[in-house]
């Protein structure tokens, strides 16, 4: 009796102990697993791409892969027409050492504009690259932008469903699970969403980046496109101004050598004297210049003009390699890039003045004043894409490279000046810009 009596207690103990157990295993339901417990299983909008989101990505790499194709077709072209540019410019510097005449300087103007013409043809498959590149990016955003919304869409759905089961009752847990198979499956779909759900906002995050940065890449793409198309405006004009002296040159000799020798001659002793005139004004001009006003010698105070080789330095030409009865001294240093070799701004600044000597003095230039005291000229110029009163960037092209004006060979011409010292003055040949010079090496 007293043994079944103990058995009794020992049975109750034992039932209360498993009741406890329960009541812990509940209230560490309620209070960690609850608000994620018997949710259904992730659909295929929660987990991964349809097959209809599939199909549209897939068909944006497919046009995207069609654009990357052409890129690399305008690639080869380019590679093409480079060799050409780089062919004619050696023919170019070859017919400028041959001896002077008609027949020489028609085929100096007809190598210059087929050489125009391939840089031309260069500028428009570069603006064409671009053109297909910012096509390439636009289908990125769109790629970017939809997976952001999607992955916006897909979190929404996810958060929706686990709060549908945030406020159900110890109870109606308990009763969904018939066993402990049940209860696992169920805690191993809460975590399957919960990974999701972390996948998703890391998806978001990520594409946020990459949009940001093809957005600034796009812009970067439209502000090289712009450049591309001006640059192109001044290959065309320096075309069109090769014709006009051709035709021009046609019509004075009437195509006979003796009326171009006798042209020649008369435009050869106008130069000297303009040049002898220039060299009279300048070297007083260099002495009113205040070294206060202008910046310290020192290297990268300016850019360098173009790309090229300096052919001729400043100063005496006796130094400099080039004289001649007039031009005994030299405002300014001659690079040489090849005929048609854009030509840059060396500092930001702003469009002074313009002008165009035609055969005579600088042919067409152009002046930039800087802020620091400095004039900078650009002579020689086959075409001028610069206007007076522009704001120009450091680097910004502004014109290309020539044999306008005293020139006895494609060459830029670049002088600099002090700012209180220049001016500009109308003669007879157009308008001439003058001032105290300064050896460029000062400050490149």
């Amino acid at each position: 009796m007293k043994k079944s009596a103990a058995d009794d207690r020992m049975k109750a103990m034992s039932g209360l102990r498993f009741i406890q157990k329960i009541a812990l295993l509940a209230i560490f339901t309620a209070a960690f697993v609850l608000p994620f417990f018997n949710l259904p299983a992730a659909t295929a909008a929660q987990t991964g791409l349809s097959a209809q989101t599939g199909d549209y990505f897939q068909n944006l790499q497919n046009q995207q892969n069609a654009l990357r194709t052409q890129i690399k077709e305008k690639e080869e072209t380019l590679k093409k027409l480079q060799e050409q540019e780089k062919n004619l410019n050696n023919q170019i510097k070859t017919a400028q050492k041959k001896e002077t005449t008609l027949k020489n300087q028609i085929n100096q103007f007809d190598q210059r504009i087929q050489k125009l013409a391939v840089d031309i043809e260069i500028t428009e498959t570069k603006i064409s690259q671009h053109q297909l590149r910012i096509r390439e990016l636009n289908l990125e955003i769109k790629r970017s932008e939809e997976i952001i919304q999607r992955n916006k869409k897909n979190l929404a759905e996810l958060v929706r469903t686990i709060q549908s089961y945030d406020h159900a009752n110890l109870l109606e847990i308990l009763l969904r699970n018939k066993n402990f198979s049940d209860f696992l499956s169920q805690t191993e779909r809460v975590q399957q969403l919960q990974r999701e759900t972390q996948k998703r906002l890391e998806e978001i995050k990520l594409a946020k980046l990459k949009l940001g940065g093809e957005k600034t890449e796009t812009e970067s793409e439209k502000a090289e496109l712009e450049r591309l198309t001006q640059e192109l405006d001044g290959q065309k004009a320096a075309a069109e101004n090769q014709k006009t002296e051709k035709k021009n040159l046609f019509k004075i000799t009437k195509n006979q050598e003796k009326n171009y020798q006798k042209l020649l001659s008369q435009v050869e002793k106008q130069q000297l004297e303009i040049q002898q005139g220039i060299l009279d004004l300048e070297d007083k001009l260099r002495f009113a210049i205040d070294p206060s006003k202008i910046p310290a010698p020192r290297p990268g105070v300016l850019n360098w003009p173009q790309k090229g080789v300096m052919s001729q330095g400043y100063g005496p030409t006796s130094q400099t390699g080039f004289t001649n009865d007039a031009y005994k001294f030299h405002n300014g240093i001659d690079v040489v890039g090849g005929f048609g070799t854009p030509v840059r701004a060396a500092k930001e600044g702003v469009i002074k003045a313009t002008g165009d000597n035609g055969k005579y003095a600088y042919g067409r230039w152009i002046a930039i004043e800087h802020e620091n005291g400095l004039t900078t000229l650009y002579g020689h110029l086959s075409s001028q894409i610069a206007k007076p009163g522009q704001k120009v960037a450091v680097g910004q092209i502004i014109g290309y490279e020539g044999s306008t004006g005293f020139s006895t060979g494609s060459h830029l011409h670049f002088t600099v000046y002090a700012t209180s010292t220049f001016r500009t003055e109308d003669r007879w040949f157009g308008l001439l810009p003058l001032g105290g010079s300064i050896n460029p090496l000062n400050y490149l």
